[in-house]
């Protein structure tokens, strides 16, 4: 499971209803807010969060990124004399997240200015990153950063922290293998956990994104992962949307975990067959040449999929897309 958030148990917290009779030298410091917490991470799997960096103690961030607006790209052509324009694709574009930082209470001036260029230092960057809140812990953002002025007040400070999501969806943080069922809200989850793995040669694969998952045209990632055997013409259809893949080329030597064979369209095989967006590989080789080159979709919803000649486990591992 990836750790997203601080595992540290003392993080800064609003003040209690209740406060506890903490008096003197080495009391809890409450806030009038509820800090939100926030981790970056240069690979979607190692997260740093903010309540783990020293420097940035006292520096919070009091409002996270709302429901984020969809922002939608058009590419349309003028036909002939017919009315109005045709839609030839769509894509979602950049779109700009912000935050709200403030920092309170600091010893001084100086104090004030270093926690402000430490703010900055662990989030500005060459490289984009993502970006996962507290608020929606099951979601992140592939970000770049910008700072406002920091607005001073004696010795405190706010400021905005404007990212552009380049984008212009967000990601679920595991994938379908490892997502807990009661993270988050409004992810078009099932009431049932759905089912990512299976033995049968039909069954429905479940995608709760809002678009489908596409590797050829928009690079999502999609693992289909098949460990058995098969005694030859292995085929995988998509009934929803009609795509397929099969692997019909043949074997005229035999390797490693492969039956030998010379007859043309027989491809038999033991061992791990896995489709890895458009690339395909046989026990970890490369198998492209032994496929008909297609490829396998997700549409939005249920996904009725049908595997023909082959008997073993079959796995389906993706991450979810979102519109907010």
């Amino acid at each position: 499971m990836v750790q997203v958030f601080s595992t540290k148990k003392d993080v800064p917290s609003m003040y209690p209803f209740l406060l506890p009779t903490e008096n003197g030298v080495g009391a809890r410091k409450y806030y009038h807010y509820q800090p939100i917490e926030y981790s970056i991470s240069a690979d979607g799997k190692t997260w740093v969060s903010c309540f783990d960096v020293p420097e940035l103690e006292g520096v919070y961030c009091y409002r996270s990124p709302d429901v984020q607006p969809a922002v939608q790209t058009d590419n349309l052509k003028k036909i002939g004399l017919m009315d109005g324009q045709r839609l030839l694709s769509s894509s979602y574009d950049t779109r700009q997240i912000t935050m709200q930082v403030v920092a309170m209470d600091n010893i001084d001036e100086s104090d004030s200015l270093l926690a402000y260029d430490a703010l900055q230092r662990f989030l500005v960057s060459r490289e984009a990153y993502w970006i996962c809140f507290s608020q929606w812990p099951q979601r992140m953002y592939y970000v770049k950063a910008k700072l406002s002025a920091p607005t001073f007040t004696a010795n405190s400070w706010s400021a905005t922290v404007t990212f552009t999501d380049l984008i212009g969806l967000s990601r679920s943080v595991v994938t379908s293998l490892t997502y807990t069922q009661n993270e988050g809200f409004g992810n078009n989850m099932q009431n049932a956990k759905p089912e990512y793995t299976f033995t049968g040669n039909s069954f429905i694969v479940f995608n709760p994104s809002d678009v489908m998952i596409d590797p050829e045209r928009r690079g999502h990632e999609l693992k289909v992962i098949c460990e058995g055997t098969s005694n030859g013409k292995l085929k995988i259809t998509n009934k929803t949307t009609g795509d397929s893949i099969s692997r019909i080329g043949a074997y005229t030597t035999g390797s490693s975990g492969d039956t030998p064979t010379s007859k043309e369209g027989q491809s038999p095989f033991n061992g791990t067959w896995e489709i890895n967006g458009v690339r395909t590989t046989l026990n970890g080789k490369s198998d492209q040449m032994q496929t008909d080159d297609g490829v396998i979709r997700l549409q939005p919803g249920s996904n009725e999929i049908l595997v023909d000649n082959f008997s073993g486990k079959i796995t389906f591992d993706f991450p979810f897309w979102w519109l907010s």
